[in-house]
């Protein structure tokens, strides 16, 4: 069952409407504001509601902002027409600021996130809720700031870092060294209180925290700590390769034992609950499978090098679309060839309402893990048989060549690691970080032709913020 949207200062606010027109009444209700924080049903609302907004789900600018912020500027992709042209074209040529709206989206629904998360640890100390309740409710919301914070990280650098909702509210950026301590401090204290199994689908368990744990250290280039957190969440046994690569993103095979964290999504209920990257992706001449199905004007593309770059045999391939009949004019359309092949893993969805979609965005895979493990141990030691029996695993399921660790040194394993990385991962909001960790990000983009500078590694803090808190200071370069 997914989280649905809560949206906490909406009822609130309708709360304190109805007592000023009667105020002679008493409320009674579990959910009044003087209880919201007092018992287990007000707290499961709050839990719910910084849940939403971690799962992007409260700004569909989020949801497909992440996506574009990491995939246009990897050279993953590139994009035309509609009125988010724009904002790619700042992606594509490196010429974005601290006015481009993704930035602000993203920054401002995981700090929502934070700031319930920090409300209910705030309040957890109550008799009237049980002690069970109290335990996974606190790893939960431990879980909700490290993941919170950790993909903020990833984008801006150092953080301004809210422990508590009585905190100043004008902070300014923690140190490099305090923010990622305070990451590791939450994910570490989640996996300790964690189940596990999950209590809901979409919910944190303890695979969960491992997981984003695991990819943290990696990205930081903690590669021991990476190896051990990886290795970790492989020894739950809870959680597998599929044999096929296309069901990973099936949409009646959602929740399946390859997905360890998703960013759930419900076109058919709620706008904002929905994700439009398909209606971001594919023309309005192409031939939705459904009725109910529809485009925006905005195209997104991949490169002919990529798509041409995948062994014969391997099926990963086959979640691209190189060809298609417009259904204007019944002709075919070559994509391959033209720089216009088009990224096909989230499959258009029967219960769809117009452009917005309910397939759940996958964050880490399984596959993920074992990549990242092998990634943090040719680090510390150089290409191994584990390593290799590591990749090899990804790359059978997908029918590609096994590799043999005969000729490897730690260099041309580690390109190999980001090849096949770009190889099972394209349209997954990897590229960017893989890139970046691995020192290609911006030599890559100057090759592309591109005014890339080193400092572009990190996003501007938004402009908007800037100006809220005299106390931020913004990365340098911008």
């Amino acid at each position: 069952m997914k989280l649905h949207r809560i949206i906490i200062i909406a009822f609130l606010a309708t709360v304190f409407t109805a007592c000023e027109d009667k105020l002679d009444e008493e409320v009674f209700s579990e959910l009044s504001p003087s209880n919201l924080l007092n018992n287990e049903k007000g707290m499961s609302f709050l839990l719910n509601a910084s849940y939403t907004y971690a799962h992007r789900n409260n700004d569909v600018q989020a949801s497909w902002g992440a996506y574009h912020m990491s995939s246009m500027t990897a050279g993953e992709t590139w994009g035309l027409g509609g009125s988010i042209e724009n904002l790619w074209v700042a992606e594509i040529d490196f010429t974005w600021d601290s006015n481009h709206s993704h930035f602000l989206s993203v920054w401002q629904v995981h700090y929502n996130s934070i700031r319930d998360a920090n409300l209910i640890l705030d309040n957890l100390d109550n008799e009237n809720l049980s002690e069970e309740f109290k335990q996974l409710t606190k790893a939960e919301a431990h879980f909700l700031r490290g993941w919170n914070y950790a993909a903020l990280y990833n984008w801006f650098g150092e953080l301004p870092i809210y422990a508590s909702s009585e905190d100043e509210l004008l902070q300014p950026r923690a140190t490099v060294e305090d923010t990622r301590s305070f990451i590791e401090q939450e994910l570490t204290l989640a996996v300790n209180g964690l189940p596990v199994e999950e209590p809901q689908f979409g919910r944190a368990s303890k695979g969960t925290a491992l997981a984003v744990l695991c990819k943290f250290y990696l990205n930081t280039k903690q590669w021991q700590k990476a190896a051990d957190a990886a290795q970790d969440v492989m020894d739950l046994g809870k959680y597998e390769l599929l044999e096929s690569y296309g069901d990973i993103f099936a949409y009646d095979n959602e929740g399946n034992p390859e997905l360890i964290w998703v960013l759930p999504k419900d076109g058919a209920t709620l706008t904002e609950t929905g994700q439009g990257l398909n209606a971001l992706t594919f023309p309005p001449d192409f031939p939705v499978p459904f009725s109910n199905n529809s485009v925006f004007a905005a195209r997104t593309y991949l490169f002919d090098d990529f798509v041409n770059s995948f062994e014969e045999t391997d099926t990963r391939k086959e979640q691209i679309i190189t060809e298609w009949t417009s259904t204007n004019t019944g002709e075919l359309v070559t994509g391959l060839g033209n720089d216009q092949s088009f990224p096909y893993k989230l499959p258009f969805e029967p219960n769809s309402i117009g452009a917005w979609a309910g397939n759940d965005l996958p964050v880490i895979r399984y596959a993920d893990i074992l990549l990242s493990r092998a990634e943090a141990l040719n680090e510390i030691s150089g290409p191994t048989q584990e390593a290799i029996d590591l990749i090899n695993e990804v790359r059978e399921r997908a029918e590609a060549t096994p590799y043999t660790l005969a000729g490897f040194t730690k260099a041309s394993l580690r390109d190999a690691i980001l090849q096949e990385r770009e190889w099972e991962f394209y349209w997954e909001e990897k590229a960017r970080e893989d890139q970046i960790r691995h020192g290609v990000f911006i030599s890559r983009a100057q090759t592309r032709g591109k005014n890339a500078q080193d400092y572009h590694v990190l996003f501007p803090i938004p402009q908007v913020e800037l100006d809220a808190n005299p106390s931020l200071e913004q990365n340098p370069g911008y």
